[in-house]
């Protein structure tokens, strides 16, 4: 509702600052209502001004113009602020005049007529002013008085909602995101009750967009650079994680980790949430799909392969994130869906890994089946055979290592 403002907007028979005198009776006015103003900055006369409000009464009485009117909705904070602050008044605006000159060299007008007023930070008056009517009060809505407050509405509605979120909460335990019991590289795999685990990249195979044979790197750090996340299990206990994302394309590969991590940092673009480790096999990850995961997202995971992006951190190459992608650069068995009674019961899907730009290493076969890495000199191939104790004590290396963390 528009505020309401009673003013002193001249004064008769009083000289102004700079010696003109309004005669007492010989002054009239346009026809109501007329524009109030605003000068919001000081300029020459009431240059600059805005329309803030209508002049809607007006009286010519006992020395002074008094008004009444109302400020347009959209005036503004500003001009209100002003008003209470008092460091504004009237100035009129007039018209139609006539005048002549007394011995005081004082201008006075024997005819006026009043087209209007302007707020301005000096007016040409002393005794003028302008307040602002109080506030009218809100309309207040009438309750039976049996009927509970709205606290206690929103206390009631709080609590309810408290309730249902916790008796619907669900949370995966904590054996999903153990190392997967495997005996062979296993593509990645989405069961039913939606726990996922496999391998996204097997040791050894060249990646297929780069020369050379350029393979995935094994984690100095236990992938801590890309499980930065926690997930609480239903046994009430928090584990590392990271997450697999649909939607954002890989970071630029001249960006440095930070700005690497930073890119992929989109919460709505998770569909799982995974530990991620090592064995004989291959790199592994192992979780769940998260609930509340936007199903266009769930839908373009299922469908699409992966592909990791590791960067370089202390000297080693560390993967940070894993996205789906259209063609991955280690790509692991095509899909494969498997059904019982006409209902789909897992998706196996195709994930890769795409390497960094640098130094790659390089593996070799050893007569175990296990992978030694080696650096390789550009444009070198890989070699055929490998020392096998060194490729053993790898290949016990993980075995041993993951196994101490998942105990």
């Amino acid at each position: 509702m528009a505020r309401r403002w009673s003013a002193v907007l001249a004064r008769t028979g009083v000289p102004t600052g700079d010696g003109r005198i309004l005669v007492e009776g010989s002054g009239t006015s346009r026809d109501l209502p007329l524009p109030l103003l605003y000068q919001r900055e000081t300029d020459d006369g009431h240059g600059g001004s805005v329309v803030i409000g209508r002049i809607e009464t007006m009286t010519f009485a006992n020395g002074m113009v008094t008004a009444t009117g109302s400020l347009l909705e959209e005036s503004g904070w500003s001009a209100m602020e002003s008003i209470e602050a008092g460091v504004v008044g009237p100035s009129v605006d007039l018209d139609d005049i006539e005048y002549v000159m007394d011995d005081a060299d004082n201008l006075v007008i024997t005819r006026w007529r009043v087209a209007g007023a302007t707020l301005v930070a000096i007016p040409a008056f002393a005794g003028v002013s302008i307040s602002l009517d109080p506030a009218p009060a809100e309309d207040t809505v009438d309750y039976p008085m049996d009927a509970p407050s709205y606290a206690a509405e929103l206390m009631t509605f709080a609590t309810q909602t408290r309730e249902r979120m916790q008796a619907a909460e669900v949370l995966p335990p904590a054996d999903w995101f153990k190392r997967p019991d495997v005996d062979r590289v296993t593509p990645l795999t989405v069961t039913p009750d939606g726990r996922v685990f496999g391998h996204i990249a097997p040791w050894g195979q060249c990646h297929v967009g780069l020369p050379g044979c350029v393979t995935a790197p094994s984690s100095l750090s236990g992938y801590s650079h890309f499980t930065v996340g926690a997930q609480r299990t239903a046994e009430g206990v928090e584990v590392p994680v990271g997450s697999l994302v649909t939607g954002p394309r890989h970071a630029d590969p001249q960006m440095a980790f930070r700005a690497a991590q930073q890119h992929y940092d989109d919460l709505s673009a998770a569909v799982a949430r995974v530990t991620a480790g090592e064995d004989e096999f291959g790199i592994w990850v192992a979780g769940w799909m998260l609930p509340g995961a936007d199903p266009v997202r769930v839908e373009q995971f299922m469908s699409s392969p992966v592909s990791g992006d590791w960067r370089r951190v202390g000297g080693s190459l560390e993967m940070i994130a894993v996205c789906s992608v259209n063609a991955p650069g280690f790509p692991v068995a095509r899909a494969r869906v498997s059904f019982a009674s006409g209902a789909q019961q897992a998706l196996i899907g195709s994930f890769g890994i795409t390497a960094t730009r640098g130094d790659v290493d390089a593996v070799r076969s050893g007569s175990d089946g296990h992978e030694q890495p080696v650096q390789l000199a550009e444009g070198a191939a890989p070699p055929a055979v490998a020392v096998a104790s060194v490729t053993a004590a790898r290949a016990r290396w993980a075995r041993d290592e993951w196994t101490r963390k998942v105990a």
